[in-house]
Parts: structure tokens; sequence; C-alpha cells
């Protein structure tokens, strides 16, 4: 798969969020390694949370 194709993929497919859709326009106006980096951040922290969830519900 060429990149982008992912991408566009991800675009048609009406199971996709709209969230991830707006996000791959706004991250075209961005450096990728920066958005990279903002994304896998977001990621560590959502994992985080959904540790102390499970955390909190034993």
């Amino acid at each position: 798969m060429r990149i982008g194709e992912l991408e566009q993929a991800l675009q048609h497919d009406p199971n996709t969020s709209y969230w991830l859709k707006e996000q791959f326009k706004v991250t075209k106006e961005r450096d990728p390694v920066d958005a990279l980096n903002d994304a896998e951040a977001l990621v560590s922290a959502l994992k985080s949370r959904i540790k102390l969830l499970a955390e909190e519900q034993n």
C-alpha cells in the first residue's frame, strides 16, 4: 500500500469516526513527526486512563 492509500481508505470508510477523519485534515498542515509524537502521547495517556479505570473496577 502506497503512502496515503491507508489514509484515503480510512477517510472513505463509513465506520471511521468523524474525529479521526478530521484529524487527517488537520495534520496535513503540521509537521508529520510532530503530529506523530502528539498522537503517540495521546495513545499513552488514553492507555493509562483505561488502566486506571480497570483498576478502579477491581
